[in-house]
Order: C-alpha cells, then sequence, then structure tokens
C-alpha cells in the first residue's frame, strides 16, 4: 500500500516537475522516498500535516527568495572575469616564451658565450616567478568556483522550501517561481561545470610550464658550471705547440653564421622580454625633448655672443641641445641592458660613439680628434673580432693585433692626460684597468684560452671608451638642472646671475656616483660577473640582521642615509628658486626677502619629509622608537634644552617674519646684516667682514633693533659749522635743500630738517638730518659733508 501510495503521488506530476522536485531533495530523502520505507511516509504525513498548521503562504515565498538568493550569489562566484582571459594569455605566453629558450639555446659554438646563458637563465629565473605567480591566482579563482559549485549542490537545503516541492497543491501555486529557480540552477549548475573544467586546463598548462621551466633552469646551470670550467681550459692548443688542431680552421663561415644567427635570435629575444623597459627609456626620452622644446627659446639667448645668460657656462645643451642629450640617454641604457646580448650592447654603442663624435670632432681640439678616432676604430674592430670569433689562426693574430694596440693607445693616453682635465683621476683609473685587461686577454690567446681572451678584450674597450663618454653625460645633466633653475627663476622675475659652480659642487657628487656605478656595471656585465657580484650584494643587505631586539637590514640602513643626503641636496638647491643668487653681495633685492619665509618654510619641509620618508624606509618600528624617543626627552630634559630652544626659537623666527635675509639689524651688542637664518643659529656680517653666529634662542630673548623691517631707510645727521660777515639764514635753508636732494640714494620725498645749535654775528653751528637708504648711509653723508662744502664756498661762506 505504501508503494502503490508513492506511484500516485508522483502520477501526479510532470516528469519535468519530477527531475526538478527529486534533485531539490536531499539524497537520503530520495532514497527513502524510492525505498518506500513505513517510516519515511509516516514522517512524510506528519511534516505535511506540520507544515498546514505551522506554515503560511509568505513562509513558503520567503523561502523561495532565500534560494533565490543564494543562487545568484554562486553564479557570481562561478563566473570567470577578464582576470581569467589575462591569466591564459600570460600562460600562453610563458609557454612560447618556454620554447624560445630551448630553440635559442641549442646552438653549438666553438666559443663560450656565457652571456646568452646568463641572459636566458635570468629570463627562466623570471618566467618562473610569473609563472608561479598566476599558478597562485588561478589557484584562488579554482577555489572560489569549486567551492561555489559544492554550495549549488546544497542550495536546495531549506526545509520548507523541500515541504514546498513535495506538496503538489502548493506546486501549483508557486509553480512559476519555482520553473523560474529551476532554470537558474540549471545555468549555474553547466557554467560551473564549464568554468571548471575551464580552470582544470589551465591548471594542466601551468604544470607544464612549471616543469620545462625546471628542466631549463636545470640545463643552464648545468651548461654555466661546464661553462665556467671550459672557460679557463684550453679551447685550442697555444701558439708554441705545432700539432694544432687543424679541424677546426676548415669551413670556418659556418660557425661564423651559427653566431651570427645565435646573436640575432639573442637581440630578438631580449627584446620581445624587455620591452617595458624600452618604453619607459622612450617616455622618458620623449619628454626629455619635450622639455627641450619648451626651452628653446631660452637656448636661442644662450647662443647670442656676450648674452645676458652667458654665467651659466653651457657647453654641449648650448651647442649641441639634441646629441647632447641622445647621448646622455644611451650612456643611461647600462642600468637597463646588464643582461643584454654583447652584440645588442655593441649596436647600442655605435650609436653612443657616432653621436659623441660629432660632438668632439666640432668642439675638442685636433690632438683630441685624433685621439677619439683612434679609440673608435679600436672599438670597432675588438667588436667584430668578438662577435665573430672564431679558433683560426688568423683571427687570433688579429685579436693579439688589436689587443696590443689598445695597450699603446692606452698608455700613450695615460702619459698624455693632463691632470687639469675633468675627472683625470677616473680615467686615468679606467685606462688603467683597461690595458691590464688587454695583457690578460693577449696571454689568455696565446695559452689557446680564446673565450677568455674575448671577454676580457671587449671589458677592456668598454672600460676605456665608457670612461671618456661619461663626463659628457655628467656635464649634461648638470647643465639641464642649471638651465631650469634659470628658467624658473625667470619666470619669477629674478633676473640677478646666480652662483653656478654652487649648485655644480652640490650635485657632481651624486652624479659622479651614478657614473661610476654605470661603468662598474658595464664592467662586470662583460666579464660576466655581474650576475654573481648582484646576487651576493644582493644577499648581504638584504639578509636580516638583529642587535638586541631590533631586527634590520643593510638595505634598509643606505636607504636611510641616501634619503637623508638627498633631502640636504634637495633642501640647499631649492633655495635659488626663491631668488637667491649664492654670493655674499650688499645689495639683496626685495623680492628675495619677501620669498625667504617660504624659502626657509619649504626647507623645514623638505628636511622633515625627508626624515619621515628615510625613517619609513629604514624600515624601524615605532614601537621601538617610542623607547628612543623617551631617551631623547630625558636627554632634552637634562642638556638639551638650548638645543631645544634655539631649534623651536629658529621655527619661531621662521614663520614669525620679523628677521628676513638682508636685513640691517643689531641685536646682543652686534650689528650687521643677516646672512642667513638656519635651525640652530642665524649668521650676521658686519661692516667690518666678520660673520657673526648667534643663537636662535638669544636672538628671540633679546630686543631687536631691525632699520629694514618695513622699509629701507634711515635717518642720518651731520653737524657743520658756518662762518661769514653776513649769514643769511634764508639762503642758508635754500643751499642746504638743494645740495641735499641731489645726492644719490637720498629719499628725496621727506625734506632735510634744519636745526641751528648755536648762532652768532659770524658763526652758526647747524645739524642737518635727512633720510637715505640703509646700505649707503655712510656713503651718503660723505657725499653730502663735500657737496655742502662745495655750495657754501661758492658762495664765499666758511664751512667747517
Amino acid at each position: 500500500m505504501l508503494l502503490a501510495g508513492v506511484w500516485v503521488l508522483a502520477q501526479a506530476y510532470s516528469p519535468d516537475n519530477l527531475q526538478f522536485i527529486r534533485s531539490a531533495l536531499s539524497d537520503s530523502l530520495r532514497r527513502r522516498i524510492e525505498a518506500g520505507a513505513g517510516a519515511l511516509g509516516q514522517q512524510m504525513g506528519n511534516d505535511r500535516i506540520l507544515s498546514a498548521t505551522k506554515l503560511n503562504p509568505s513562509d513558503y515565498v520567503l523561502s523561495i527568495e532565500r534560494v533565490n538568493d543564494n543562487l545568484n550569489s554562486i553564479r557570481d562566484s562561478v563566473k570567470l572575469g577578464f582576470e581569467v582571459v589575462r591569466m591564459k594569455r600570460k600562460i600562453d605566453g610563458i609557454t612560447t616564451d618556454i620554447s624560445a629558450i630551448r630553440q635559442n639555446s641549442r646552438g653549438r659554438n666553438t666559443v663560450i658565450n656565457i652571456k646568452n646563458l646568463f641572459l636566458y637563465q635570468s629570463f627562466a629565473v623570471n618566467l618562473d616567478k610569473e609563472n608561479t605567480r598566476y599558478q597562485t591566482e588561478l589557484e584562488k579563482t579554482y577555489n572560489r568556483v569549486y567551492g561555489a559549485n559544492r554550495k549549488l549542490k546544497t542550495v536546495f537545503s531549506d526545509s520548507v522550501f523541500r515541504i514546498l516541492c513535495a506538496d503538489n497543491s502548493k506546486w501549483n501555486t508557486y509553480k512559476v517561481k519555482l520553473t523560474r529557480v529551476e532554470r537558474k540552477w540549471l545555468r549555474t549548475d553547466s557554467t560551473a561545470r564549464a568554468n571548471i573544467d575551464s580552470l582544470n586546463l589551465l591548471k594542466v598548462k601551468m604544470a607544464d610550464n612549471c616543469m620545462n621551466l625546471s628542466t631549463v633552469m636545470n640545463m643552464m646551470d648545468v651548461r654555466l658550471d661546464k661553462s665556467d670550467n671550459q672557460l679557463f681550459s684550453a679551447e685550442v692548443n697555444p701558439f708554441w705547440q705545432k700539432n694544432r688542431n687543424e679541424s677546426l680552421t676548415i669551413n670556418a663561415s659556418k660557425p661564423v653564421i651559427s653566431m651570427l644567427g645565435s646573436e640575432r635570435k639573442a637581440i630578438g629575444y631580449y627584446f620581445s622580454q624587455t620591452s617595458g623597459q624600452r618604453t619607459f627609456v622612450l617616455i622618458f626620452g620623449i619628454l626629455l625633448f619635450i622639455w627641450l622644446f619648451v626651452k628653446r627659446k631660452l637656448l636661442k639667448v644662450l647662443r647670442e655672443p656676450g648674452g645676458p645668460l652667458g654665467f651659466l657656462n653651457l657647453e654641449y645643451l648650448k651647442m649641441y641641445p639634441v646629441l647632447s642629450l641622445l647621448v646622455m640617454l644611451l650612456c643611461l641604457m647600462p642600468f637597463f641592458d646588464a643582461y643584454a646580448p654583447t652584440s645588442y650592447i655593441v649596436i647600442e654603442y655605435t650609436f653612443l660613439l657616432t653621436f659623441s663624435s660629432v660632438i668632439f670632432l666640432k668642439k675638442e681640439g685636433v690632438n683630441f680628434k685624433s685621439t677619439w678616432l683612434i679609440l673608435m676604430a679600436l672599438f670597432i674592430a675588438n667588436s667584430l673580432a668578438y662577435l665573430l670569433i672564431e679558433p683560426t689562426i688568423l683571427v687570433r693574430f688579429f685579436l693579439i693585433a688589436v689587443q696590443a694596440s689598445i695597450i699603446v693607445f692606452s698608455l700613450i693616453m695615460y702619459r698624455t692626460l693632463s691632470r687639469e682635465t675633468q675627472y683625470s683621476k677616473w680615467i686615468r683609473r679606467a685606462v688603467l684597468t683597461g690595458i691590464i685587461l688587454s695583457a690578460l686577454s693577449i696571454l689568455s690567446n696565446l695559452y689557446g684560452r680564446l673565450s677568455l681572451s674575448g671577454i676580457l678584450g671587449i671589458s677592456a674597450i668598454f672600460a676605456i671608451t665608457q670612461a671618456v663618454l661619461l663626463p659628457i653625460f655628467i656635464k649634461t645633466i648638470i647643465e639641464i638642472i642649471l638651465l631650469q633653475l634659470q628658467s624658473s627663476r625667470l619666470k619669477k622675475g629674478f633676473i640677478k646671475p646666480f652662483n653656478c659652480s654652487l649648485v655644480e659642487e652640490k650635485i657632481k657628487m651624486p652624479l659622479s656616483i651614478i657614473a661610476i656605478a654605470l661603468w662598474f656595471f658595464m664592467l662586470t656585465s662583460n666579464l660576466n660577473i655581474y650576475h654573481s657580484i648582484t646576487n651576493g650584494v644582493i644577499s648581504l643587505l638584504t639578509e636580516p640582521r638583529t642587535i638586541g631586539s631590533i631586527s634590520f637590514k643593510l638595505i634598509s640602513v643606505l636607504w636611510f642615509f641616501v634619503i637623508i643626503w638627498f633631502a640636504h641636496i634637495l633642501q640647499q638647491l631649492i633655495s635659488f628658486l626663491f631668488g637667491e643668487t649664492g654670493t655674499d653681495t650688499d645689495d639683496s633685492t626685495p623680492i628675495s626677502k619677501q620669498q625667504h619665509s617660504r624659502l626657509l618654510i619649504t626647507r623645514l619641509l623638505v628636511l622633515v619629509g625627508g626624515y619621515m620618508l628615510a625613517i619609513a624606509a629604514s624600515g624601524l618600528p615605532i614601537d621601538k622608537l617610542t623607547f628612543l624617543l623617551g631617551a631623547l626627552g630625558v636627554g632634552i630634559g637634562m642638556g638639551l634644552q638650548n638645543v631645544v630652544n634655539n631649534f623651536v626659537s629658529g621655527i619661531i623666527l621662521i614663520f614669525d617674519g620679523s628677521l628676513k635675509i638682508g636685513d640691517e639689524i643689531e641685536v646682543s651688542g652686534q650689528a650687521g646684516k643677516v646672512k642667513k637664518i638656519g635651525l640652530r643659529a642665524s649668521t650676521l656680517n658686519t661692516a667690518d667682514g666678520a660673520e657673526v653666529i648667534i643663537p636662535n634662542g638669544t636672538i628671540l630673548s633679546q630686543n631687536i633693533v631691525n632699520w629694514t623691517f618695513s622699509n629701507d631707510q634711515k635717518r642720518v645727521l651731520i653737524w657743520f659749522t658756518l662762518t661769514g660777515k653776513e649769514l643769511d639764514a634764508n639762503l642758508i635753508n635754500d643751499v642746504i635743500n638743494d645740495t641735499i636732494n641731489i645726492v644719490p640714494n637720498v629719499v628725496s620725498q621727506k625734506k632735510p630738517v634744519i636745526l641751528y645749535n648755536r648762532v652768532t654775528p659770524e658763526a652758526c653751528t647747524i645739524t642737518v638730518r635727512f633720510w637715505c637708504t640703509i646700505n649707503n648711509a655712510d656713503t651718503v653723508k660723505s657725499q653730502a659733508r663735500l657737496q655742502l662744502s662745495s655750495a657754501f664756498v661758492s658762495k664765499n661762506i666758511g664751512f667747517e
């Protein structure tokens, strides 16, 4: 009877509805219904009775809405966005790159090309990191979709929803909504299955890439290990052995063609993998040339002989603006091309030498021109010999001849290089390095180590050539900064020349460090030791170190000092944008006085921002700094009160504006012109030429006499005695007024005050008070006495 009842109940629904209901019910409930257990029928009957007594239509509607909301959430979770499309494209790109590395590294040459091996190894390592990153992202996406798919299986576990599906009358009542839910479930389930299949395919591709990359990296490691041993072993017989391997000289064109093809493939692959770097350099170059186009009018003024901007002393931007910028950009390339193939570097430096030759042949003297042309010829010959190197007897003789020529040329250059030449010490050391490397190259060639000979030879010529070119790089950047400073000053109305040597002195040191780093990068890259050195330096700088309870890294300490150093240089150079000239002159423009308060505030902000950025870059935890701040507070309380007082007083003076650079003041028994307002102390220039340094706390705690606080006028007083038979007061007054008003630097808007101190029939003593500029008070008094004496003598009146 129970089985018959279940069969009748099943006949009441359509086949589609029955399938949907069975999928909606839990597996255990469906098995019990199909088995026809009596207890289950009894329980379902009780549930229906219970639902009829306790549930109302709103409960069923809410249940359908809950299921619908869950389906919407699951549907959103199983969807795959554009990130998966991008991921698939990247995975396919990694697969293509792995195939390219394998294909390009299959070449077999007599000479070892370690640089290309390092190139492919570095790219393989980067591809492995990229593949691992995408593998992590794919795993997260897969877990999200798979988890949503599992939730989809239990979305109909709501008890009210199951009761609703099991009751025929209620099913018919909510048939439209239930059908919509059914269709949404089917679509979501189909999408989830398809997306899981797609993600599984991507996971398989990633697993294949991971295995292939592991194979490639192991292969590169094996080849590099073998190359290290082969590099210092004899590849061919030494020169003094008669039984040379003649098979190496037969059909030498094929190995040459093979090497050229290998280099072409390496360059092509390098370009494809470093497009981001090329784009960055291209954008940087475009911005530089846009800047140059904006400054074209200023450059035109610079070219005028005896023009107002001659004090800038520009050499390269003045006559060769485009070429100098191209040379500067090409000199920067070693920062981006440490792993570039040697053939690519040779092509790049060929352009660099060409651009530099145009500058040198027009600018330098005859001796330097001939020296430069010889250096270019040696560079081209040595580069071609290295790129086409094969162990034939003629090639070996040619290499020895080229290296010997480099040694002779370098010795002559070392002896004739003037000590007055800029960066002469650095160039001498680079030339000496080139001589040593060339000598080692000849020895290696003689002993049959041809690959080592080629590496040492190309490193020698690059070391010498780059040392000659990098001064142009330094000077061009200095000229760019000077030109920009002058342009900014002119826009703000500052036409007075500034001290260019001071700016050059401040920025020459960091630029020299950058130039030395470029030279060192190129040298180590050509010697194929860049990889080992950088790995060692990075390991040294990034290894965590512990002192007590504080952990730090040397790279963080280095960043701390570098940022502070650059902050100090910047706060010193920024003063030129506010009208300062960097020279100790007696006349201070009103514009510089008005701008100085903002300058001091800007300097303070630059310093504070630099120190805060340095602390952030150092990685010091704030909780560790609290102890240091506490100790500093104790130190301030016990012995640093004066230091803090001077510092706070300096900030008050900066923001208060009671003192400005160029003001004539009297304070603490000293009188002079304010030269500098620092954070700890201020400096006065006295009339005797002394520089008096007064702590800011002393200035702020005493009365200050500021002669130029609101204007630069000062009242001066002169007195004299006039003698004569008949002294007319009206005549005397007219002579004094007319004479004083024509004296230079006298304020004519204020009439002189004439006071008669003692009057007799034949003599009178007079005091004259008038106004002049503060900086010329003594000169005005002297001129006034002389001109008054001449004026009264012409009137037959004695002047004493």
